[in-house]
């Protein structure tokens, strides 16, 4: 494909230094890709029914986003960690996501660890957006150095993704997807079990509480406008799906805290 665009359309940059966190299996699933680095002991971390993998001290993993993570923390000896991360989300000509043109290697070659260190480390050092985005370019920059093409996704299914991705925080009906397709509504719901393999309904949910997750994490805003904020404002239905996808409840996993490494929002 001729790359005539890269934009950075948003960004979460944090961290956590001397946590004691738990060694526990944690599953998520965020919507932006994640690189995620420990400065201090190290993650093990499993994409979907892979095999885990460990980075090492001062490795990086990458995990695209919608894809489930299963992450293992391991302390340094006296059993506290630091780590980085950055949040990235990367639209390729105005149409596509970086992860749905390329995959990345889940752990980051060493080799790239410490250019990494400084850029993750400069990025959280500058909140307004023009003097950070020379260190977002960097790692955009070391990303396409490591990527291979991903499989080809059909332009029904890019067409379907973007619009929910866009719209997750509206009412999205079936006749809007029919629309988006220019198909009937019995036609769209088979093709969309064909393309995702799951209904439009759940397909859609797991946008929003990816999103929640985010904004549970690292910001103090109460739950029900979380809910109302990603889609969802009945609270006791954002309560049921959330548990439902994530195996715990809001309050749960806001308790978290940090060592669930969804930094602050800085733009």
């Amino acid at each position: 494909m001729d790359i005539r665009s890269v934009c950075i359309c948003d960004n979460i940059v944090g961290g956590f230094r001397g946590s004691v966190v738990s060694e526990d299996c944690e599953i998520k699933s965020l919507p932006m890709l994640s690189v995620v680095q420990s400065t201090r002991g190290s993650y093990r971390i499993a994409l979907g029914d892979g095999e885990p993998e460990v980075t090492g001290d001062m490795g990086v993993f990458i995990a695209p986003r919608r894809v489930t993570q299963r992450i293992w923390h391991m302390p340094a000896e006296n059993g506290t960690m630091d780590a980085q991360w950055v949040f990235i989300d990367v639209e390729i000509n105005r149409m596509y996501k970086l992860e749905d043109l390329y995959d990345f290697p889940l752990i980051l070659p060493a080799r790239y660890n410490d250019r990494i260190c400084a850029l993750i480390k400069g990025a959280s050092e500058n909140r307004e957006i023009l003097k950070r985005l020379p260190y977002l370019h960097g790692i955009v920059e070391i990303l396409f150095e490591v990527a291979v093409p991903a499989p080809f996704k059909s332009d029904e299914m890019m067409r379907l993704r973007t619009y929910m991705e866009n719209h997750y925080a509206e009412q999205i009906d079936s006749s809007d997807l029919s629309r988006v397709l220019g198909c009937s509504r019995s036609a769209m719901f088979r093709r969309f079990r064909e393309l995702f393999d799951t209904t439009p309904c759940r397909y859609i949910n797991e946008i929003r509480i990816r999103h929640a997750q985010m904004l549970l994490s690292g910001t103090d805003t109460p739950i029900g406008e979380i809910a109302a904020a990603v889609g969802i404002p009945d609270a006791f239905y954002f309560s049921r799906v959330f548990k439902q996808m994530t195996g715990i409840t809001a309050i749960e996993y806001r308790k978290k805290g940090p060592a669930g490494y969804a930094g602050k929002r800085q733009v």
